[in-house]
C-alpha cells in the first residue's frame, strides 16, 4: 500500500463531514454547490472478471449518493465492456481506455496543466483503479477538470483476507469515501431457461478436464435436459477443428456473440456450470445459479459475485488442482441446483 492517497488538489475541493447516524460521511465539492446529481468517472484496465467485480462499487456508489440528488457513472475501461455495462443498465455512459488521450496521462505532465483533457475528466469525482496517487497519472488527474481524485489498487496481495471488493472497499473509506455493502443483483429464476456450460477459462490450470464437460453433458442429455455450451475463441484455438465440430454435433452452443448479447442469454438460463473466468462472473452478475469450479485461484479474493453461486474444489489436500475434483461430485451439485428450481 502507498501512504497517502487522496491528491492534494483534491484536498482543498471537497471535505469530510460528521454526520449523526453516519460517521464519517464523504461531502464532495458539488454537493457544496448544490448541484443535484453527482457526476463519477471510474478508471479501470482489466480483465472482463476483474471489470464486472467493480459493479459492487458501482452500486454502492448509487446507494450513497442517492438521497443526495443520485449519481451518474461514467466507466473507462476496455470499450466492449464498457458498452455491455452500459446496455445492462449498470453505468450510464463509458469511454474507451486505450485512447490516445488517456495514453498521455502515464507520462508527467508537460507543463501546467494535464498532457491532456479527456471528456471524462469533467466530473465531480474521478476515482482511478489504475494509478498509485503517487504518479504521473495522478498528477495530470490533480491538473485536470475533476473536483476530486481518489485511487484505489485492483488486486490485493496474496496474503490478504478478505474478498477483493471489500479491498477496494477499504482503500477508499481511507481517502474518506465510506460506502455502503452494496446490494447483490436480483436472483433470476428460469425453469424453462437453458443449462449453460462453459468449459474455458484463461489458463489450462484453471480448467476442469475438457472430457469431464462433455461427459457431464452427457448424462445431462440422457436425462432429458441437453445443456448448451459457451465456446470462446481461446477454446476453440486451444481444443482444435476436430474437437469443436464433434462437440457442435453434439450439443447446442453459443459462439461468436457480443458481451451483451451473451448477458442477455445467460439471464434467461436456468442454470450455469464452468470454471474461474470472466463467463462465470457474468452469469454470477446477471443473477443465475452459478457453479464456479476452483483450482489454483483464492476464491476467497475472487469468488464471483452473485445471489446465488456455488464455488467448488477439489477435497483437501488438492484443493488447487482441478484435476482432482470428481465427475460425480459436479454432476450432484448440478442436479442439487436444477431441483431447487422445481
Amino acid at each position: 500500500m502507498w501512504g497517502k492517497t487522496e491528491s492534494p488538489a483534491a484536498a482543498g475541493k471537497g471535505r469530510l463531514s460528521a454526520r449523526v447516524g453516519v460517521g464519517c460521511a464523504y461531502e464532495p465539492a458539488s454537493r457544496q454547490l448544490g448541484r443535484s446529481q453527482m457526476k463519477i468517472s471510474i478508471v479501470h484496465q482489466a480483465a472482463l472478471g476483474d471489470t464486472l467485480l467493480l459493479l459492487p462499487l458501482v452500486r454502492a456508489l448509487r446507494q450513497h449518493f442517492a438521497q443526495a440528488g443520485g449519481c451518474a457513472i461514467t466507466l473507462i475501461s476496455k470499450a466492449s465492456f464498457g458498452q455491455m455495462l452500459t446496455m445492462l443498465g449498470e453505468i450510464d455512459a463509458y469511454f474507451s481506455a486505450e485512447d490516445r488521450d488517456h495514453s498521455l496521462w502515464f507520462a508527467e505532465p508537460g507543463g501546467a496543466g494535464p498532457n491532456s483533457l479527456p471528456v471524462w475528466t469533467a466530473c465531480d469525482l474521478l476515482i482511478s483503479a489504475v494509478s498509485s496517487g503517487q504518479d504521473g497519472w495522478a498528477r495530470n488527474a490533480q491538473r485536470s477538470a475533476a473536483r476530486e481524485c481518489l485511487f484505489f489498487e485492483p488486486r490485493p496481495a496474496a496474503e490478504y483476507v478478505g474478498h477483493v471488493t471489500q479491498y477496494h472497499g477499504e482503500q477508499l473509506a481511507r481517502q474518506g469515501l465510506q460506502l455502503p455493502e452494496a446490494r447483490l443483483p436480483l436472483a433470476r429464476s428460469n425453469p424453462d431457461g437453458a443449462i449453460v456450460i462453459h468449459p474455458g477459462s484463461g489458463g489450462d490450470a484453471k480448467c476442469w478436464p475438457r472430457e469431464r464437460y462433455i461427459s457431464v453433458g452427457r448424462t445431462l442429455k440422457r436425462l432429458g435436459l441437453t445443456p448448451t455450451f459457451i465456446l470462446g475463441e481461446a477454446e476453440q484455438e486451444r481444443w482444435g477443428g476436430k474437437v469443436v465440430a464433434a462437440m457442435q454435433e453434439e450439443f447446442p452452443w453459443y459462439l461468436h456473440m457480443g458481451l451483451y448479447e451473451l448477458a442477455e442469454r445467460l439471464g434467461r438460463a436456468r442454470m450455469y456450470l464452468g470454471n474461474d473466468s470472466g463467463v462465470t462472473h457474468l452469469a454470477a452478475a446477471v443473477g443465475i445459479p452459478t457453479i464456479a469450479l476452483f483450482g489454483p485461484s483464492n476464491d476467497v479474493q475472487w469468488r464471483p459475485v452473485g445471489p446465488a453461486v456455488q464455488i467448488m474444489r477439489a477435497p483437501s489436500p488438492h484443493e488447487r488442482n482441478l484435476g482432482q475434483l470428481s465427475e460425480a461430485d459436479v454432476l450432484a451439485s448440478v442436479l442439487a441446483e436444477l431441483r431447487k428450481l422445481y
